[in-house]
């Protein structure tokens, strides 16, 4: 190439470029090198140093860096870099913003060549990648996800900030720490290891999920996305992943939750049955299957009012339902109410129900909870019936009866202990404590002699004991029975009963136990006592029968019979009330007792007592011995004159009860009532409990036995009835007997012989059999004075033993003997001989005894002490009705 085309070559270079000779002067510049830099162009003449273009510009200007700095030092650097020139290029900048890359060369034959570039555009360039460099790596960094650059082999080239954090790399350490292959465990690694092969290999990876471990050891789980670049010619792989070990355990619980109500719905007992907000079925579960009728296919996208709700219900239910849609609100949210359901076959039946809402997005989903409860209706009603009945029987029991919980706390009383313990209305309310009623009874007076402290502490001292029994008296005079008894699992009972006439009762049945053991006493010395009598009135009889009338001895042997009859009635009266004596029980007009004996006790009261008998005008009919009777009223009357000793009104008076509820221990039925009323001095309360006790007496010594009232109780109890008395100091006494009504008497039998029947003495053998000697002797006198002939026996087995001899007419016999009684005799020889006369005689008044268990009612007894006429009397009726027979 010639000169003249290199110069037009060196010309058109778009670089500036000039040439500086071994001396650092301008030997030339081209168009470019000059358009760089306008402020000295004009003094780049050939010849010009490089130094003074270099001092010219920074006095122009144009190297705005320089200003403020070292000028000297700064053409010094400048300088030293033109002459001593290196490979490495330079930039700086100008006045005028344009950047200039500065590139001197020493040429080999000397001199220097100066290359200029404008570098000003791509400076910018730089400047824009490096900011959008900035903002995609503050954006790697800020990003929540993981991001991490890998090569083929999984060596980590780059992690941002969230990767670190996910991984557990720390800010400092270097990328190529991690390795995605190390980061994962043994049973993933076999995974991670292919995974990576086909992503390197072109094949993208989209959200995996993949269990890592951090650098820590902590096993996360990560949700995975990697595709393949290239860098450098290199394969490279770049990851976006996120921690999801949270979201996984949530995923899990989640589903575990899901299958959980599954589970539920499945298996409740209830019916649960979900609706959207315009009432079409989303859930039926099997226990709505069972107990509506539907299948759940069959349930599910159909209205539940067309299903399940009566056609009476319908407008109500849609009405509510449209009203939770508007306002979230209905009458049935978050309450519990009991409806009737409708099933397939159309019957209805009662529910429980419970509606929540559930709200899901745009719309709200509510879920009914349901039960069947038929059967709890039925149970409820037999409690309502139980309890009712319950109630009723509480009410009115005899007893009160109170309930408390563990803390003293009531629970409930029945009306009956009010009525006891005369406490106020509205008093015994439930909650009421204990001690309260304590107070208020102790307040009330009801235990007297206690103050209210004292009261509390004995009540305390009893809850504390937990068991306790007691009777009392109350101040007016009832009885009251308490009871007090702990329940399992706390709290106590208390029982309040009115035993008054329960105590009534007990004090009759102790009396008559005593009249009992008396009567006993009393009939073994009635026998010996009578068999004495017999003696010594027999032989007094046979001594009056030698004796003149006008004798001194006749009064003396009248003395000896009055004394015998005196003891004889003693010991009937004794056998009275012991219910020992023969009770000659006859239908009887009690009326006509009373006024037979009217005239009999005016004179025996005296002129002071003013005698009042009120009788009806009608029969009253009992079943009673009248002799009994008669005297049982002669007692009274004698107690009551006795009561009133300057005189006063006594008052007799027969009544009838009919329809009447009879005090406790008599039987339901009609009784005739008999009273005697005086207005004497009365006893007290404490004396009341006694005054039928045998020998016991208000009178002074020897003015009474204190068996009058004991006859009058055994005469009434062995009636069947019953005595009571209320008596109060200084205002009079009252008996009143209780006697069974009878039915009229039929025409009486004649127990009379008849009137051809032959009783004058006639010779016969007779068989006498008795145990005392004394009384045998006697009694064999009075028969064979009599004209008989008597054989004697000291007891059965001897009698026995004669009798089998033949030639008996008639057995005269003792009811009680050792080794044989009498009615097993008269069995036994009747047995031999029924033609054989048979007839008895005791001193066991009556046929109470165990040998008379077996005696004929018709069959005659001699009772003890007999009389020698009565004695002869009954042997020839005997002897006569044998002849007759």
């Amino acid at each position: 190439m010639d000169l003249d085309s290199l110069t037009t070559a060196f010309e058109m270079l778009t670089d500036g470029v000039a040439l500086f000779d071994g001396q650092e002067r301008l030997v030339l510049a081209n168009p470019a090198f000059k358009a760089l830099f306008p402020v000295t162009a004009a003094q780049m003449q050939p010849g010009v140093t490089f130094e003074t273009l270099l001092r010219f510009g920074i006095d122009a200007g144009d190297n705005p860096h320089v200003q403020g700095q070292d000028v000297e030092g700064y053409v010094a650097e400048r300088l030293n870099r033109f002459r001593q020139p290196t490979d490495q290029p330079g930039e700086f900048l100008l006045s005028d913003g344009r950047w200039i890359r500065v590139h001197d060369r020493a040429l080999p034959q000397g001199g220097t060549l100066c290359l200029r570039t404008d570098i000003t555009e791509l400076k910018r360039r730089q400047s824009d990648l490096r900011d959008s460099e900035q903002r995609y790596r503050q954006l790697v960094d800020l990003s929540p996800d993981g991001i991490a650059v890998h090569d083929a082999q999984g060596r980590g080239r780059f992690v941002n900030r969230s990767g670190r954090a996910i991984l557990g790399i720390g800010a400092e350490e270097p990328a190529a720490r991690f390795n995605f292959l190390d980061a994962t465990d043994e049973e993933t690694r076999p995974l991670a290891d292919l995974l990576l092969r086909r992503v390197v290999t072109g094949e993208p990876l989209r959200q995996m999920r993949i269990n890592l471990r951090r650098l820590d050891g902590r096993g996360i789980t990560a949700e995975l996305s990697a595709v393949p670049f290239q860098s450098g010619g290199e394969r490279l792989v770049m990851c976006l992943f996120r921690d999801v070990t949270h979201e996984a355990a949530s995923s899990l619980r989640l589903r575990e939750s899901e299958a959980r109500a599954r589970s539920i719905l499945d298996t409740a007992l209830d019916c649960i049955i979900s609706i959207d907000e315009d009432g079409h079925i989303l859930e039926f579960n099997p226990a709505a299957e069972r107990t509506f009728g539907w299948s759940r296919a069959e349930a599910v996208g159909q209205r539940l009012s067309d299903l399940i709700v009566p056609a009476h219900h319908r407008h109500r239910h849609d009405s509510g339902l449209t009203r939770m849609k508007l306002g979230g609100a209905g009458a049935m949210l978050g309450r519990r109410v009991e409806i009737e359901a409708l099933r397939r076959d159309g019957s209805l039946f009662p529910v429980e129900l419970a509606v929540t809402t559930v709200p899901l997005g745009p719309g709200q989903r509510y879920t009914a909870y349901l039960r069947d409860i038929t059967e709890r209706h039925l149970a409820e009603h037999e409690i309502w019936e139980k309890t009712r009945i319950l109630d009723s029987m509480m009410d009115n029991v005899g007893i009160g009866i109170e309930v408390y919980d563990a803390d003293g706390h009531l629970l409930v009383a029945n009306r009956r202990v009010s009525e006891l313990l005369d406490i106020p209305p509205g008093f015994m309310k439930p909650g009421l404590k204990d001690r309260d009623l304590v107070r208020l009874l102790a307040q009330q007076g009801e235990y007297p002699g206690e103050t209210v402290e004292e009261s509390l502490a004995d009540y305390d001292r009893i809850r504390h004991d937990g068991i306790y029994f007691n009777e009392r008296q109350r101040p007016n005079g009832t009885w009251l029975q308490v009871r007090h008894f702990p329940l399992p699992g706390g709290g106590f009972v208390v029982l309040f009963a009115d035993v008054t006439e329960q105590k009534k009762l007990e004090s009759q049945l102790l009396q008559a136990q005593k009249m009992e053991a008396l009567g006993q006493l009393a009939g073994g010395i009635a026998h010996d006592f009578n068999n004495i009598l017999s003696v010594i009135g027999g032989y007094a009889s046979m001594a009056q029968q030698g004796v003149p009338r006008d004798a001194p001895q006749a009064g003396y042997l009248a003395k000896i019979r009055q004394g015998v009859d005196r003891a004889a009635a003693l010991t009937r009266e004794l056998l009275t009330f012991s219910r020992q004596k023969v009770a000659r029980t006859e239908v009887i007009d009690l009326g006509a007792v009373l006024r037979g004996q009217e005239f009999l006790l005016k004179p025996l009261l005296g002129a002071t007592i003013d005698l009042s008998l009120r009788v009806p005008n009608h029969a009253v009919w009992v079943a009673i011995d009248p002799d009994m009777i008669a005297q049982a009223l002669l007692n009274l009357a004698i107690n009551a004159r006795d009561a009133m000793p300057g005189g006063g009104p006594l008052t007799v008076r027969l009544g009838v009860a009919q329809g009447e509820v009879p005090p406790p221990g008599l039987e339901p039925g009609d009784y005739a009532l008999l009273s005697v009323t005086d207005q004497g001095t009365g006893m007290p309360v404490d004396m009341l409990d006694r005054i039928f006790d045998p020998f016991f007496t208000t009178k002074p010594p020897g003015q009474g036995t204190g068996l009058g009232l004991a006859m009058v109780y055994g005469t009434v109890k062995q009636a069947g009835g019953m005595i009571l008395v209320n008596s109060q100091p200084g205002r009079g006494t009252c008996f009143t007997i209780w006697l069974p009504l009878s039915t009229p008497p039929t025409e009486q039998r004649r127990t009379d012989l008849p009137s051809n029947t032959q009783t004058a003495p006639c010779s016969a053998t007779i068989l006498v059999a008795e145990d005392e000697p004394e009384l045998l002797t006697l009694v064999t006198g009075f028969l064979e004075r009599e004209g008989h002939i008597v054989r004697q026996a000291a007891d059965g087995v001897e009698a026995l033993a004669q009798f089998e001899q033949g030639g008996i007419d008639l057995l005269l016999t003792d009811l009680v003997m050792p080794s044989l009684g009498g009615v097993r005799l008269a069995h036994l020889v009747t047995a031999l001989d029924p033609s054989v006369a048979v007839l008895f005689m005791t001193g066991y008044p009556g046929r109470e005894h165990a040998e008379a268990e077996d005696l004929p009612p018709d069959l005659p007894v001699l009772y003890k002490p007999v009389e020698p006429e009565t004695l002869c009397r009954s042997v020839a009726e005997a002897l006569a009705k044998r002849r007759n027979a």
